[in-house]
């Protein structure tokens, strides 16, 4: 079929987001194809605010129309949620929902999109066999960004502090152009630290990576362009003491380090530690009540945390207040914590949702107040709830590279008949929420999000 594309604008809401999931090259190649294509402009038409990293002559040149009305467009490619107020009758929809955890916030534009009985396909829920995602260009890009983030504000903190530091000269991830050159700026902070090393009026750094997943793999890109050192749990402490100034040191630890059995729990401990790191994880999401956190007998050693980990209440967080209240004023170490992953109230109990305009906050654990900017007595948390906007143009052209493999089928489907009759690749078919308005079989239990 010769279906009709459009481009959604982000909305206005949405602050720094400027990504898009249709690139120009990408637009172009649609074009080719022999699908019109609808690109609603960069600028919002009362704000004047820019929403996208790619200029309208772009996508002009790539042979796309430049307007506001997207009424004649069989699908429609966006990003993020969709205001309620925008949604046009009978359309097919790509964009991340947020809406099958039964995400409170969304569950307005869920009803809306099952009243003017439009199609959702969630870019989330794309998955092979084995249920694994196919689109996670943005889960490295918020390492990326995450990693670049707390090095900065490690850099402005010890700055405030009247430490002079190698870090001072790294820029917050939205001001450094692209990745590239934010790259640029941390391999000339590596010869420093090289040369000059790290300050000696706070101990060797540490940085402890929370993860080993996705996330975790795009923070550690960032930091392994700085002089490091791998160390495991048991170094900790000798390195506090002893480590080398011309370095920078890398604790990285999955769950079965980052949690401990509780001790009141009816197990053989002997036996549980026999088991392989994989059959701790496995043990571990089975039985997440039978565990605590392990983080108390590092957190007196360590610089920075990066929390690369993904959290839900069922599990035991990773710092909670009454923790960092013992351990933080014994030295005053930990100086910032990079919470990527970012769940308000969640894996770091005093974590709270921030912004690329006002990104971090002091928390201080005595008081247990919080304070944004970097003046304070505390830890200072970086916690971006957009951070893959802070490189808008290469988490777009990533996330691109990620869906090109199904845009021929996508653009080509048929949107009127049933899904059966659509011709989408499975792996599409699996994230298929919505059709023409009805609940898919998958996600019929959403249902009960619309009362």
């Amino acid at each position: 079929m010769r279906n009709t594309i459009g481009i959604l604008r982000e909305g206005r809401s949405k602050r720094g987001e400027k990504r898009t999931a249709i690139t120009p090259s990408v637009a172009k190649l649609i074009v080719n194809l022999g699908h019109k294509l609808i690109v609603q402009s960069r600028f919002h038409p009362e704000s004047g605010e820019e929403k996208r990293i790619f200029k309208d002559s772009e996508y002009r040149k790539a042979g796309a129309l430049i307007s506001e009305d997207l009424s004649s467009a069989d699908v429609i490619f966006g990003l993020k949620e969709i205001f309620p107020t925008r949604i046009l009758p009978g359309k097919a929809y790509y964009f991340f929902s947020h809406t099958h955890k039964g995400q409170i916030k969304n569950r307005p534009m869920l009803k809306r999109l099952v009243e003017l009985d439009a199609t959702l396909i969630d870019y989330e829920l794309i998955s092979d066999d084995e249920n694994e995602r196919l689109i996670t260009a943005f889960t490295y890009n918020a390492g990326y960004a995450g990693m670049v983030d707390s090095l900065w504000t490690l850099g402005k903190r010890l700055k405030l502090l009247g430490i002079s530091n190698a870090f001072e000269t790294i820029p917050q991830a939205v001001d450094g152009q692209d990745l590239l050159t934010v790259k640029n700026v941390i391999k000339k902070v590596a010869i420093r630290i090289e040369k000059e090393g790290t300050p000696k009026q706070i101990p060797p750094i540490i940085i402890c990576f929370l993860g080993k997943g996705k996330t975790a793999f795009g923070a550690r890109e960032i930091f392994n362009l700085l002089p490091h050192q791998d160390i495991f749990f048991s170094e900790v402490e000798s390195i506090f003491k002893k480590g080398s100034r011309n370095k920078i040191y890398a604790l990285q630890i999955g769950t079965e380090e980052i949690y401990r059995l509780k001790k009141k729990v009816n197990l053989n401990f002997n036996e549980y530690e026999k088991l392989q790191k994989r059959d701790k994880r496995n043990f571990y999401l089975e039985h997440p009540g039978y565990f605590e956190s392990n983080l108390d007998k590092v957190l007196p050693f360590v610089t920075v945390i990066m929390n690369c980990v993904i959290w839900s209440q069922k599990y035991p967080r990773s710092i909670t207040k009454a923790m960092v209240k013992q351990t933080w004023p014994l030295n005053k170490v930990l100086k910032v914590i990079g919470d990527i992953t970012c769940d308000p109230n969640g894996s770091i109990e005093f974590s709270k949702e921030t912004w690329i305009d006002d990104p971090v906050y002091i928390f201080n654990p005595l008081t247990k107040s919080t304070r944004n900017g970097f003046n304070g007595n505390g830890i200072a948390v970086m916690a971006v709830t957009n951070l893959p906007c802070e490189f808008s143009a290469d988490a777009s052209i990533q996330f691109c590279n990620d869906f090109l493999p199904f845009l021929y089928k996508i653009i080509k489907a048929n949107y009127k008949g049933s899904l059966a009759e659509s011709n989408l690749p499975e792996e599409i078919k699996k994230a298929v929420i919505l059709w023409k308005g009805n609940f898919t079989p998958r996600y019929s239990n959403m249902k009960k999000y619309l009362n």
